[in-house]
């Protein structure tokens, strides 16, 4: 997922890119990949490039509660400022800005959204809030009596 930094125009631009095959490959994955579509907006101006990228991708997930597979698409976008000037880097220290060399033609996109896609996916993924296989579970997993009374006190242990 790389664009070609010497043919983007001056000013404002958008590109889009849809091919999931980077993310189908990579085996740091472990669900299915099944679609991506990354919106860039990119202005270009004399030492810097700023891009703001929208990502979208659907894909194969494991519901956390229920442990079944289900279809889900999840979203998220980054921005970053390319530049040639160290200078730049100084100045904003809050950005993410990566310092890349005057002939360079072209910068791999493929980092960033993997970032993006991986943080976009909520730490309990469950396949919707009436999962039925994960309700399932819940009633196996009840404890058939009541707990021992004389564990209550440690309920409140790190409450202070």
């Amino acid at each position: 997922m790389k664009i070609s930094l010497n043919t983007l125009p001056k000013g404002r631009s958008e590109q889009i890119f849809d091919s999931v095959a980077e993310l189908q490959h990579d085996e740091s994955i472990e669900w299915e990949a099944k679609a991506l579509t990354v919106t860039l907006s990119i202005d270009r101006q004399d030492q810097s490039t700023y891009i703001h990228g929208a990502v979208a991708c659907t894909g194969t997930f494991i519901c956390q509660s229920g442990m079944e597979a289900f279809e889900d698409t999840i979203s998220g976008d980054f921005d970053l400022i390319l530049t040639t000037n160290p200078r730049h880097m100084e100045e904003n220290d809050s950005e993410e800005i990566v310092l890349i060399p005057a002939q360079q033609v072209e910068f791999d996109l493929y980092p960033y959204v993997h970032d993006t896609v991986l943080l976009s996916i909520p730490i309990s993924h469950v396949c919707g809030p009436d999962c039925k296989a994960g309700q399932e579970l819940k009633e196996k997993l009840k404890p058939e009596s009541a707990p021992d009374e004389r564990w209550n006190k440690l309920k409140d242990l790190f409450n202070e």
